[in-house]
């Protein structure tokens, strides 16, 4: 049974894919501000908002399944500590107006910054580090799959 060209492309795609960081705050942000509607004040419509943050934490339970165990344990205290941040630099970023916030982008660097808490977070609570390799290797393994199916046809 011969594997095709695509085949193997779309494996090392999908393996490299699976080994990204989890933006799960960030992702969860950008969608808040791309699909919720706001009033006429700027403040962004809650049950819509609240909807992105519950698949947020649900991308943070999936992509760190070991962290979200132990958190759910009480033994990941690490896990709070990154809320605390998120909520402390919101506050300070945030101008009251959520559509002009998502349109000026400072808060969105919170998100970002929860993201990478986050995953130091999942580490000190026992996740182990993803064995994925990095971009450049990523790009090795793509033109070696490639390489490979050239020499084989």
């Amino acid at each position: 049974m011969a594997i095709s060209k695509a085949t193997i492309v779309f494996a090392i795609l999908l393996v490299l894919a699976s080994c990204s960081f989890a933006g799960c705050a960030s992702e969860a942000y950008g969608k808040t501000c791309g699909s919720c509607t706001f009033d006429a004040n700027g403040k962004v419509d809650q049950s819509c908002k609240s909807g992105f943050t519950s698949s947020g934490t649900t991308c943070v339970s999936v992509s760190y399944p070991i962290m979200a165990a132990k958190y759910a344990e009480g033994k990941c205290p690490a896990l709070d500590a990154c809320a605390d941040e998120l909520r402390s630099c919101t506050a300070q970023y945030t101008t009251g107006n959520d559509s002009e916030d998502c349109r000026e982008g400072s808060t969105a660097v919170c998100y970002a910054s929860a993201d990478y808490c986050v995953k130091s977070a999942a580490i000190k609570c026992g996740e182990i580090e993803s064995p994925c390799p990095g971009s450049s290797a990523g790009f090795i393994l793509l033109f070696a799959g490639l390489a490979f199916v050239r020499l084989r046809n």
